[in-house]
Parts: C-alpha cells; structure tokens; sequence
C-alpha cells in the first residue's frame, strides 16, 4: 500500500523571507533553466512585500515535518473568478523525485475545489521536466505564450 505524503502549508510572511531565498539557492538548475539570476534576499523581501499586497495572491512554504521542503505561490479568481494558476511551485532540488511536488499539488487541489473550477499551471523557460511533470498529474497543455511561457489546465469539478 502506498503512503501519501504528509505536507504542511505555512502561510509566507515577511519573515520567511530567508527560508525562500534558501529554496532559490538549493534549485541551481531551475534558475538556470529560466536564464535568470538567483534572487538575493532582498529581491525576495520585496516580492513578499508585493504579494502581500495583493489579496488574491497566496504563497506557501511547503514543511515535511519540520523541514522546509518547498514554495508554492499561487493566485485564486485568476484568470477568472472560478479558476486559480500556480505560478511557482518549487522543491528543493536534493528532495525532487519523491513525490513532494505531486503531494502539494494534490492537497492544494482539496483546498481550491470547493471554490475553483479549474487550476492552471504555468512553466517558464524551456523546462520539459516541469512540462511532464503536470502533464502526469493530469494537467493538460493549453497554450504557449511566447516562447517562454507555457499554460497548462486541469479541471478540479
């Protein structure tokens, strides 16, 4: 019998900031694959700021126990009232494979159901892993976006 995941969702605030920017620098290859630069603290302290302002905004630490394993950040009533799209979820690079991103995916789906019709995912870069992954928790690809940006859908009801 397979055993599911045990995850904890801790809501993100300011002071988390250093436990993001952690996860940032334990993900080389994702950084890499979007072509950008690691965030330094600040530039997470500021983005907490930014999302703390905007209500339909949510971002969580994702915690196996005590340990922090990953980030979710995600929008509810986007792009409409009844869907919500996961613009990041990201675990920590040592701990990919185990089944910690399927797990936070399912239980943020519980979460949403009763007031989402739908979830979107969105992949940034040329990231084929991130692309199977969704395709595997049955997300479907929706559309590109340029050539950076991909959308994928899942209908929750």
């Amino acid at each position: 019998m397979k055993v599911s995941v045990q995850l904890d969702f801790l809501p993100v605030t300011a002071d988390l900031a250093p436990a993001v920017h952690s996860l940032y620098l334990s993900c080389p290859t994702y950084i890499a694959l979007i072509g950008g630069e690691t965030p330094s603290l600040n530039d997470i302290r500021r983005e907490l700021e930014t999302l703390r302002q905007d209500t339909r905004r949510q971002a969580v630490l994702i915690r196996q126990g005590e340990r922090v394993v990953g980030f979710l950040d995600y929008k509810v009533a986007h792009p409409d009232l009844h869907s919500a799209t996961i613009s990041l979820l990201l675990i920590e690079e040592s701990l990919q494979g185990r089944g910690l991103g399927k797990a936070a995916v399912e239980q943020l789906e519980v979460l949403l159901k009763e007031r989402m019709e739908r979830l979107y995912a969105v992949v940034y870069g040329h990231n084929e892993q991130a692309k199977r992954f969704w395709e595997r928790l049955g997300f479907e690809h929706l559309r590109d976006s340029g050539p950076n940006l991909s959308w994928y859908l899942k209908r929750l009801r």
